[in-house]
């Protein structure tokens, strides 16, 4: 298992804690900005922004969904984004976590938001 594999598993482990204290779970907090196809030698990748739009700093688990062009599941790919402040937005950009070759559609399929502790 390769130490990328090893981080984005733990990052989903991580994200696992944080969904069983979650305080909303719209996916209108996170918009999708780009969606790049794997190739032979990168996974396929998205990125966007998170908004805060709540009066509390926040964490953000963000889960998007790879499909190929016949709208079958691929793979998906996970992140944490961090003490998003209230009003602010921040970036997430997120890596599949098998590869899949050639033109994938992204969709944010879920998004989960914490109260960060001490805000």
């Amino acid at each position: 298992m390769t130490m990328r594999r090893i981080r984005s598993l733990l990052v989903a482990l991580a994200a696992v804690a944080i969904v069983g204290c979650s305080s909303s779970s719209s996916t209108s907090e996170a918009t999708l900005t780009a969606c790049t196809p794997g190739t032979d030698t990168d996974k396929p990748k998205a990125t966007g922004q998170v908004a805060n739009s709540t009066s509390k700093r926040s964490t953000y688990f963000i889960r998007i969904v790879f499909r190929d062009a016949s709208g079958n599941r691929l793979t998906e790919g996970v992140d944490t984004i961090s003490n998003v402040e209230p009003g602010t937005s921040s970036p997430w950009n997120i890596t599949a976590l098998a590869d899949a070759n050639g033109p994938v559609d992204c969709k944010v399929e879920t998004v989960r938001r914490t109260v960060t502790p001490g805000a």
